[in-house]
């Protein structure tokens, strides 16, 4: 049986959600430590799979996502890193709307006959 695509979808917001973390703490100072501690809420529900948790911390990526595209215009001599941050912001953000829209897509999927009949 083929694995469902919202599996792929939770693994990379999951993998995606972690790095961004590290990289919120591997900056350093306090604005990004206050970014990784936030960004450490959502955790619990992400890891449990709860489609609400994916909902409303994709919000939160979002701004992670335009705070640091808007660090990257503003400061030159840390463009590349910002914008990196900024590219893995946007992969976790990607990844947890897709997460969220696949797992409705399969749940409101027919049932096929034969999935329920006993034999």
């Amino acid at each position: 049986m083929k694995a469902p695509l919202s599996r792929g979808a939770r693994r990379t917001a999951l993998i995606a959600h972690g790095l961004l973390i590290a990289a919120q703490l591997a900056i350093g100072g306090t604005l990004p430590w206050l970014g990784a501690a936030l960004l450490l809420l959502p955790l619990p529900g992400l890891w449990r799979g709860r489609e609400y948790s994916y909902q409303w911390s994709s919000m939160l990526v979002a701004f992670y996502c335009a705070l640091w595209l808007a660090e990257g215009w503003a400061n030159p001599g840390g463009r590349a890193l910002a914008f990196g941050v900024a590219a893995l912001a946007a992969v976790d953000f990607v990844s947890q709307v897709l997460y969220v829209r696949l797992r409705a897509r399969e749940r409101s999927a027919p049932v096929p006959a034969s999935a329920g009949a006993w034999r």
